[in-house]
């Protein structure tokens, strides 16, 4: 069982994390239907319940959160606020930066002084942002049935949607967890693990398809990824016995690539935001996926070396 601090610690990780992400998939989606639409009206709701959430999220850690999820850069990036800014000014949209200059405020640390009153509070927040979580996964399935059968167009593709689904759908496994109050054991653990790499791996799909086709050296890392690193790993986690051993190899395997991947997402934004690499994507959804590949690495309980 987890103790009320380790509730408490792992809850903000999860949502700040998470209510920031399903934020920035609601936006994507809002983004990707021209004119009034049902599913766009629907996915603008959910932005502004995710985002509302999030901003209560930050005011009640007054200021302070795990330095794990702090130096894993989880909860922002630094090309968060100019990503958000850019995004505005491209699509003529009000993002709440707000709630990233708060958090451009927030203090690490690792002692917290917890109350009945507090754990009230994040078990209320927990039960609501699982509900804006479910809420998203049948929007998002909803219209990627749709999609796929003919019946709906939009300026978006089902490898999107694989991603935000994938990715929401190991947030209600969190929650899930938090609200049972169960810590995690090596199954959960590397079913976990699995999880994140389809992320990975749809992400690279993703970006892949919408990078300049001029882009050429990255269009090669990322072929490399998809088609020669990523199948055998994958493919490994669904065959290999369950053992010490080799869990530590598939871990140690993952770290290798998402490592890469951060890397080349990273240096993907840094070009975007020096006006020398087009996406046909709103600037948010890098930082996103910047921000999903460092809570993978967070999950991996790995340090980040490459600064």
């Amino acid at each position: 069982m987890l103790t009320e601090e380790e509730f408490y610690k792992e809850s903000i990780d999860a949502n700040l994390y998470y209510l920031r992400a399903l934020r920035d998939f609601c936006i994507n989606i809002a983004l990707s239907f021209y004119g009034n639409n049902p599913y766009k009206e629907r996915s603008e709701t959910l932005a502004k319940k995710s985002q509302d959430l999030g901003r209560e999220t930050v005011t009640l850690t007054n200021g302070k959160v795990p330095s794990k999820g702090f130096d894993y850069k989880i909860f922002y990036t630094e090309y968060t606020l100019p990503i958000e800014k850019l995004t505005e000014k491209l699509f003529n949209l009000s993002l709440s930066t707000d709630i990233t200059e708060k958090q451009l405020e927030l203090t690490p640390t690792d002692t917290f002084e917890i109350t009945d009153e507090l754990i009230r509070i994040m078990t209320s927040i927990n039960d609501r942002a699982l509900s804006i979580a479910n809420d998203f996964l049948e929007l998002a399935k909803e219209i990627r049935e749709e999609m796929t059968t003919n019946n709906l167009f939009s300026y978006s593709y089902p490898a999107m949607y694989n991603f935000m689904i994938i990715t929401i759908e190991l947030y209600i496994g969190e929650l899930n967890r938090l609200k049972e109050k169960i810590k995690k054991d090596p199954i959960i653990a590397l079913d976990t693990e699995y999880g994140y790499n389809i992320a990975a791996y749809e992400i690279t799909s993703f970006l892949r398809g919408l990078i300049d086709t001029n882009a050429t050296s990255y269009i090669e890392v990322l072929n490399n990824i998809l088609n020669e690193i990523y199948p055998k790993l994958l493919e490994d986690y669904n065959n290999l016995p369950l053992s010490p051993e080799n869990q530590l190899s598939l871990t140690e395997r993952s770290i290798t690539v998402i490592r890469r991947i951060r890397l080349l997402i990273k240096d993907m934004i840094k070009d975007l935001l020096d006006v020398k690499l087009y996406f046909i994507i709103e600037p948010l959804a890098l930082d996103n996926f910047y921000r999903n590949i460092n809570y993978f690495l967070y999950v991996l309980n790995t340090d980040i070396k490459e600064e």
